[in-house]
């Protein structure tokens, strides 16, 4: 059976939407609306990142997580590669969607036999983690942690 190709990036920011009104309407978990705009920008970019660099079909997963106190956001796709952050350019036009993802939440990249899962955790309150050396690490080993 033939998986279809990531959602667009319309589409993925309108399941954003939908899960973060969930989140406030049904369970009353209050997002600031700077977090809100965090979610929908990290879920573009992975989207987008899945859709330009892997040759095939795609998936798109988000949901609550840590009771109700975090988003985590999934994109399975069938590359193998796995991104390479390049260095912070002011002058570079593209290629920015991985640090705005490492700047914004937890990052862990999963290889698997079809390709990779990346996952977004992005908590639901004002605080950022900081940036800085040492918040990126992958060793390309199932479970590893990136942030």
């Amino acid at each position: 059976m033939e998986r279809p190709p990531p959602p667009t990036a319309a589409r993925a920011r309108a399941e954003a939407d939908a899960l973060l009104s969930a989140l406030q309407h049904t369970y009353q978990v209050l997002v600031a609306p700077r977090i809100a705009d965090d979610i929908r920008l990290v879920v573009s970019e992975l989207i987008t990142n899945a859709a330009r660099h892997a040759p095939g079909p795609g998936r798109l997963d988000i949901q609550e997580a840590d009771s109700g106190r975090a988003v985590r956001i999934t994109v399975w796709d069938t590359s193998p590669a796995t991104p390479q952050p390049r260095p912070a350019n002011p002058r570079r036009a593209e290629g920015h969607g991985l640090e705005i993802v490492k700047a914004l939440s937890r990052l862990t990249i999963q290889r698997t036999v079809e390709g990779k899962h990346i996952t977004a955790v992005l908590a639901l309150h004002e605080h950022r983690p900081a940036a800085g050396p040492g918040r990126y690490h992958m060793d390309g080993s199932p479970g590893s942690v990136l942030g």
